[in-house]
């Protein structure tokens, strides 16, 4: 028994139901390969895959993430196969994706995401770290002779958008370009015999099994102890002041030793201690989590309270982007603006009072006066990023720009874009 037991696991705490999906993936003998992994939200009993069901893709992948890796431990989910991860543009580009260990993972990609020089970079720079991605859904052979796909191992095909007659000259260039080819969704003994038969490597559908359940009792995490592990992080404290404040948050503590002691690492769990954890994964590596976990607040979060997420997110991303380019050399005054940014609509976020919130992050005095009176160039930047948010304020963007020479009109509406995309902001939740 390690060191940090009864204190933190054996709390009595409310617990909640959550699911996780994983759906069988069989090759041309029948042998199971790999699984899908599907979030399932708290009290769904639906196995099935329903895309109108989960509309936050940050939130759905952050949810597989939290259960593969820190509930139920990577071994326990695939037992030693490939899981494949759908994973939209957001999270591709979002630095918490480097908490997926590249082995034992297939991301998703769809066709139909928007591709540019940035996305390419990246996906290109994740293949070299050792991650395998595919297409999902693929409906024509002329649609995806892209850059993206060249980067690609494998495609899915979607049996029921295909006949047998476009299916096989696919797979057949397929083939040539060096990709096996996976058919989802089959769901009939004729969809299996004709999709077999025109080459396809790998199978899943309801045909061969329905999505497996794993349910899991999960602890709910404590927003303001994950704020307040947080600004800790940011300050480089002393290993042994991250272990206590790590103690406070149960459920972070056991996703902690749960992946830690997960089977990419040499170290046993009846070995672990808290401390060997908190060095072994690292503090980035803490503080990507705690931002992961600030996504994941399950079910309870209202529609408002979701899309006041997002927006603060984008925000913040914008204003680190055009921080960037007023000062390039400057690294500290772009963290401070993405700070500003983020903090400005915590209160609203986390239901507390400004002044006793701002008090508690211990908020640099550039980053209050910027929220309390937009002075300043951070200042500057928040008033912008408020503007680009209101429709009817395209002359007060204006206005911003000419006092900050580097900015331009054009220049704010290509870093909102590329903020957008880093935090993908939806209407419908």
């Amino acid at each position: 028994m390690n060191d940090i037991t009864h204190d933190t696991a054996a709390l009595s705490l409310i617990t909640m139901n959550s699911y996780l999906g994983r759906q069988p993936i069989l090759n041309r003998e029948g042998h199971l390969v790999a699984y899908e992994l599907l979030f399932r939200p708290f009290g769904s009993s639906n196995p099935a895959r329903d895309e109108g069901t989960v509309s936050d893709d940050i939130r759905a992948t952050a949810e597989i993430v939290i259960e593969t890796l820190g509930e139920l431990g990577i071994e326990s989910v695939l037992g030693g196969l490939p899981g494949y991860i759908n994973a939209g543009r957001d999270w591709l580009m979002n630095d918490m994706f480097t908490l997926l260990p590249p082995e034992p993972f297939v991301i998703e990609i769809r066709e139909s995401m928007q591709e540019d020089a940035q996305l390419l970079k990246r996906i290109e720079a994740l293949s070299h770290a050792g991650y395998c991605f595919a297409i999902d859904d693929c409906r024509e052979c002329d649609q995806i002779r892209t850059a993206v796909f060249d980067k690609v191992r494998l495609v899915k095909i979607e049996a029921p958008h295909w006949t047998p007659h476009k299916l096989r000259p696919f797979v057949d260039a397929m083939h040539r370009a060096g990709k096996r080819v996976i058919a989802e969704k089959v769901e009939t003994p004729q969809e299996y015999r004709w999709t077999y038969e025109a080459g396809c490597d790998l199978f899943q559908g309801y045909y061969f099994a329905h999505p497996h359940l794993l349910r899991v009792r999960r602890i709910p995490p404590l927003r303001q102890a994950l704020v307040k592990l947080l600004v800790l992080l940011n300050a480089e404290p002393a290993l042994l002041t991250v272990v206590e404040e790590v103690k406070r948050n149960p459920s972070l503590t056991m996703q902690l030793l749960r992946f830690a002691s997960s089977g990419h690492h040499a170290v046993t769990r009846q070995q672990l201690h808290l401390r060997d954890a908190v060095q072994m994964v690292g503090t980035e590596w803490l503080r990507r989590w705690v931002l992961l976990a600030l996504y994941t607040d399950g079910d309870s979060r209202s529609v408002a309270s979701n899309a006041l997420v997002q927006l603060v997110g984008t925000r913040a991303r914008f204003m680190e982007l055009a921080a960037r380019r007023i000062k390039p050399h400057e690294e500290a005054f772009a963290d401070n603006a993405f700070m500003t940014g983020m903090t400005s609509l915590l209160p609203d976020v986390l239901q507390r009072d400004p002044a006793d919130l701002f008090d508690e992050l211990q908020l640099a005095e550039p980053v209050r006066e910027a929220i309390r009176t937009r002075a300043g160039a951070l200042g500057q930047l928040l008033a912008c990023a408020e503007a680009v948010e209101s429709p009817t304020s395209a002359a007060s963007v204006v206005d911003i720009c000419n006092g900050i020479p580097p900015l331009s009109v054009a220049a704010v509406s290509l870093l909102s874009a590329a903020a957008a995309n880093w935090m993908e902001n939806r209407s419908g939740f």
